[in-house]
């Protein structure tokens, strides 16, 4: 809402330039609806002689308090096609906004003439779009503390959309662009000084706004993720972390940045633990009990067991096979990304243990698993998921698949669940039949 405080008649002079110590002739907002109060009046956008003199008004503040041409003014107002009587019509509604505006002033009041263009004196007018660059460029200078008050400030100013009345004009739909970046980097650098100060909880806050509005902004994930961190919530903190990461692979092809990746190496090792089988069974749901016996004890401590990755993100990946190869009892063998690629590497490398997403670039990790036990029924199967279904459940005991976990899950259970998954048992983490609702369902088909 744009808001005009009208002022009462007063005299001033032609130039435009700061008067000191004059209070405001009007106080106008342009976030929101616009108002504009002065003189013990007020008025809205529907009190300025019409759209056309109204976004006249609205242009000028934009570039508040310089000077802009009757030729920009003209070229906005008719999108590049303005009539050739559009100079003596601009004029004319420059006329109607002073009778609203600086009634009995003329030409002497906040809306001024100057060569060959209009300007908004900034010494006669207390715009709220002029306080939110103030606030902004003082928090930059300030320390942490001031600069989260002074940032604060500024968001709580500019909660509304810029020009919340003028929806169609393109040249408004520009500014709000130009301004949404704007309240992207204050929400950032609000999210960061809260962090440096202790305020995790509006650090979360102002940094989960800024990636609501702009996925792509890493430094906004990386406020969020840190704030998670420090406020103990490890395992949100690595959920959003993938997020990121899906979002950065999907749209940009690329990976996150420095920063973010030992964010997540120190959650992922914050998240792992090492429990022995007995603990393992605490976490872990066993579905069902099909075709063979477990290798023997001896058997699995005579090497390291050889995994092969199935996952269609990178970064993933390696950190997984990077965690793989910590292990004295495991290590990574190979990656693949597709259904076709996981087949041929299966055969091609022949490893013990096959960790598998369920959602590959060509299809379904179920598909491959299916081709790979078609083949060797004693294959060892784990699958990794954030969005179970009770259809991925069944089809995967069908086919003998040994685990179904949480890909946000602790890396410790991860790791055990590679060390003692076995074709016979299905194992099903509770997290994700939580997910589901209720178990009901699923088990009576598994167990038939």
């Amino acid at each position: 809402m744009i808001t005009v405080e009208l002022a009462e008649k007063a005299t001033y002079t032609d130039a435009v330039r700061e008067a000191p110590a004059q209070a405001p002739a009007l106080q106008i907002s342009v976030f929101g609806p616009l108002t504009i109060r002065g003189g013990g009046r007020e008025l809205t956008a529907n009190d300025l002689g019409g759209p056309k003199p109204r976004q006249v008004l609205e242009i000028l503040l934009m570039s508040f308090g310089s000077a802009v041409s009757k030729t920009r003014i003209m070229d906005l107002l008719w999108d590049g096609n303005h009539p050739a009587v559009a100079l003596p019509t601009l004029e004319s509604y420059v006329s109607v906004l002073r009778r609203h505006l600086q009634p009995g002033a003329g030409r002497t009041g906040p809306l001024r003439t100057v060569t060959g263009g209009y300007a908004i004196d900034r010494s006669l007018v207390e715009l709220d779009l002029d306080r939110f660059d103030t606030l902004i460029k003082t928090a930059g200078q300030a320390e942490p503390r001031e600069a989260l008050a002074l940032l604060t400030e500024a968001l709580d100013l500019a909660s509304a959309p810029l020009l919340g009345d003028e929806l169609l004009p393109a040249w408004a739909e520009h500014e709000r662009a130009l301004h949404a970046q704007q309240v992207g980097v204050a929400r950032v650098l609000a999210a960061e000084a809260a962090l440096s100060v202790g305020e995790v909880a509006n650090a979360i806050a102002f940094s989960g706004a800024a990636v609501k509005e702009d996925p792509l902004n890493e430094r906004a994930w990386t406020a969020l993720i840190l704030g998670l961190e420090r406020n103990g919530e490890n395992t949100e903190a690595l959920r959003t972390f993938d997020r990121f990461r899906r979002v950065m692979d999907e749209e940009l092809g690329c990976a996150p940045g420095p920063a973010l990746r030992d964010a997540q190496a120190r959650l992922l090792t914050s998240t792992a633990v090492t429990p022995g089988p007995e603990d393992l069974r605490g976490p872990i749901h066993v579905v069902r009990e099909s075709r063979s016996s477990a290798p023997t004890a001896a058997q699995q401590e005579a090497e390291r067991l050889r995994i092969l990755i199935v996952d269609d993100h990178t970064t993933f990946s390696d950190l997984l096979a990077g965690a793989l190869d910590r292990e004295p009892d495991l290590k990574s063998v190979g990656a693949a990304k597709s259904v076709a690629s996981a087949v041929a590497m299966f055969h091609e490398l022949q490893p013990d243990v096959v960790i598998m997403d369920l959602h590959l670039s060509d299809g379904s990790g179920l598909q491959a698993s299916e081709r790979i036990l078609s083949e060797a029924p004693e294959a060892r199967i784990v699958m990794l998921t954030g969005n179970p279904s009770q259809q991925a459940l069944r089809e995967a005991a069908g086919m003998g698949v040994c685990a179904f976990l949480p890909k946000d899950g602790a890396l410790g259970v991860m790791l055990n669940a590679l060390r003692h998954a076995h074709p016979g048992n299905l194992i099903v983490h509770p997290s994700l039949l939580a997910r589901l609702g209720s178990v009901a369902p699923i088990l009576p088909e598994l167990s038939a």
